[in-house]
């Protein structure tokens, strides 16, 4: 996917976007793209599977002879890039990068960090939905938010 989108020379307020950015390769044009298509103190807020999450291509995790989950594993936690996936669907294609190079990236186009979380299941979703228990184990989602 491509960054070919131009726009009007009225910057924008606020630019949000949810669970998008690892299907694309470069975090860093990303970035110097929102940075100037914003306002100054403009806000980007966005959400990623969670760099733990997105390590391996198994995204799944490792389980015992009774189907018990036993832990999630990752690897290559190092090693950015493609990787290719099942979601939802067989072969799809993310973009694999580390915490560091989503802040540093940021950082590094102008912005300022603003909030980093790393969200887990209220406490009526652990209530209600057994298994989301097991999502407290380990990240699966990142959101942060920037300023310029």
């Amino acid at each position: 996917m491509e960054l070919t989108q131009e726009f009007s020379d009225s910057p924008f307020d606020v630019v949000i976007s949810s669970l998008a950015f690892y299907y694309i390769k470069s975090f860093e044009a990303i970035c110097k793209k929102v940075y100037d298509c914003l306002k100054p103190e403009g806000s980007f807020v966005f959400s990623v599977e969670h760099p733990i999450f997105t390590s391996r291509n198994e995204q799944d995790w490792y389980y015992d002879d009774q189907g018990n989950r036993l832990h999630w594993a990752f690897d290559h936690y190092q090693s950015e890039g493609l990787r290719k996936t099942t979601f939802l669907t067989e072969n799809v294609v993310i973009y694999h990068r580390t915490f560091s190079t989503y802040i540093n990236d940021l950082i590094n186009a102008g912005f300022s960090i603003r909030t980093v979380k790393e969200p887990v299941p209220s406490d009526e979703m652990l209530k209600n939905i057994p298994e989301m228990k097991d999502e407290l184990r380990r990240p699966m989602f990142l959101i942060i938010s920037a300023e310029k």
